[in-house]
């Protein structure tokens, strides 16, 4: 009778260290990137240039740390049917290696990705995934617009290289087509080797046809371009660049 009263406590006993056993255990779920902000598609020309802000935070709100850069990728749509129900673009465009990217556009906190492939009268969508170094993406965003036939720069462009000081001017541009506004014109430069920035000089569209540049140095040579900004169908689209012209400040 005792055996077998102690068999069953031992019985017992071995059930309850069986039932306190757990499983192996699961590695934590790795902090993904944030999607990113402030993303624009503008028509500059016969090309897109979409922009964004590099994200800085993971969607727990934790330092992203080990961004390596972004997958994008592109698709088009008929501008009849719109883009309200676009499938998601699978269609990999371009990688954006971002050491590479920073290293040669001085630690920019802003990407710029130029799209030359477009046609007019078509629509194209895009969708931006940022990826972490071990290959995980991260919150992806959706974004797209119409392309049109863009207007004509302006032209006879011509400056005067001034102390510390440059000044453009140009011939209006002409616009015959109906519904479509010229609402001004954005100066654009670069020096050296390099190419014209991204970004206008100028914040806001220069209704004149002339630009006084005062952010030069003395004997650095300068190249200026201009394009045309119009309104469209409730969109705004550029030029493709005038022709360029070289000037270089200097002292009397």
């Amino acid at each position: 009778m005792k055996l077998r009263h102690g068999l069953t406590i031992m019985i017992c006993l071995t059930l309850l260290v069986a039932c306190g056993k757990v499983g192996p255990v699961k590695p934590l779920q790795k902090a993904l990137p944030s999607a990113v902000n402030n993303a624009t598609l503008d028509q500059k020309g016969n090309a897109l240039l979409l922009a964004w802000d590099i994200p800085t935070t993971n969607q727990d709100g934790s330092p992203l740390n080990n961004l390596k850069g972004f997958d994008i990728y592109r698709s088009d749509y008929n501008l009849a049917k719109g883009c309200p129900e676009c499938r998601p673009p699978k269609n990999l465009l371009r990688q954006v290696d971002l050491a590479y990217y920073q290293s040669t556009n001085r630690n920019s906190k802003r990407i710029f990705v130029w799209d030359s492939g477009i046609e007019e009268e078509v629509g194209f969508r895009y969708r931006i995934v940022p990826i972490t170094i071990e290959g995980h993406a991260g919150a992806e965003i959706l974004i797209h617009r119409p392309c049109y036939s863009a207007p004509y720069p302006p032209m006879d462009v011509s400056g005067e290289a001034l102390d510390k000081q440059v000044r453009l001017s140009w011939s209006a541009a002409e616009e015959s087509r109906q519904g479509v506004t010229i609402v001004g014109y954005n100066i654009y430069r670069r020096s050296g080797d390099n190419y014209f920035a991204a970004q206008p000089l100028n914040d806001t569209p220069v209704i004149e046809t002339a630009y006084e540049d005062f952010q030069v140095n003395n004997g650095t040579l300068y190249t200026y371009a201009v394009r045309t900004v119009i309104d469209l169908a409730d969109q705004r689209l550029e030029s493709p660049l005038s022709s360029p012209i070289n000037l270089k400040p200097q002292r009397p």
